[in-house]
């Protein structure tokens, strides 16, 4: 499968399905999502041109790449250290694993499916994110095939139609990030029609109604999955609110990428030819 390679920043936001055993107890975290929580699934995919193993990724913490879009630890990295389980290994390299027998079983801990590149619809590369949907909605390669409206509403089906096939092989417990404001990422300088010096208005008004559908969604998990439950998370709400005070926050800059170059460093891959990094990338 083949991904073609838009991003220098990467936005939130995915699906996490959490697999609980008891109400205090969390053993295992199943991931499905984009770069931000692709822990390495795209080194094992053939052809693929999305990648993140090479220098500077993985530089602060794992101290080599790892296949994360990022200098150290994703999302999901964060949250299994904080519920106290180990980091969930991706799905392709424990697929390997048990297939050669250096492994007998697959982790207890759960899995990470994440992959960038991809995208909630069949043409975006399904793997159940959603930022890079709607950013390719506005790639001028092809005129899109459904407005804005009936693109959202196919967006939500699809994750509605995930959520029901988790919860028959089990899920009980399912949190639905909401997407970030796409329509800020640096990446939006690839965008002939976009503005540098603001965000994306019409790219963020159809991240908002994407975001309202998935949080009707989640609000409608428990009838229509009797004994589940649904968490959603507001990340475009904090996102704004970090972008609008981002001293408090300890960051100077919110607008251009840390690694890349051209405007926003948003026009070449953070560890291509021609990159620059910022000079405190921890802080």
């Amino acid at each position: 499968m083949e991904k073609k390679n838009l991003y220098t920043t990467h936005l939130l936001i995915l699906l996490v399905l959490i697999n609980l055993s008891s109400s205090l107890n969390v053993p295992a975290i199943f991931i499905f999502g984009d770069s931000v929580f692709d822990a390495g699934n795209n080194h094992f995919i053939k052809n693929c041109s999305v990648q993140a193993d090479f220098p500077p990724y993985g530089s602060t913490f794992f101290h080599h790449p790892t296949g994360r879009f990022t200098d150290g630890r994703t999302v999901a990295d964060f949250i299994s250290q904080f519920i106290g389980i180990g980091l969930q290994q991706p799905y392709l390299e424990a697929q390997i694993a048990v297939m050669n027998g250096s492994s007998k079983e697959y982790p207890s801990n759960g899995l990470n499916f994440a992959s960038a590149g991809s995208g909630v619809l069949q043409g975006t590369n399904k793997d159940w994110s959603g930022s890079n949907d709607i950013f390719n909605y506005f790639l001028p390669l092809d005129t899109p095939k459904l407005d804005p409206d009936a693109y959202v509403e196919a967006m939500v089906k699809e994750v509605t139609n995930l959520t029901d096939q988790i919860y028959k092989v089990g899920a009980r417990r399912i949190v639905v990030f909401s997407l970030g404001p796409v329509g800020c990422v640096p990446a939006r300088a690839l965008l002939p029609a976009a503005p540098i010096k603001r965000c994306y208005g019409k790219m963020n008004a159809m991240v908002k109604k994407y975001n309202k559908g998935l949080e009707s969604l989640v609000n409608d998990i428990p009838t229509r999955h009797p004994g589940a439950i649904g968490v959603y998370g507001a990340v475009y709400d904090t996102v704004q609110h970090l972008r609008a005070a981002p001293t408090r926050y300890g960051f100077s800059n919110v607008s251009s990428a840390c690694c890349g170059d051209g405007p926003l460093g948003g026009e070449v891959q953070c560890g291509k030819e021609g990159y620059k990094i910022c000079q405190n990338p921890q802080g």
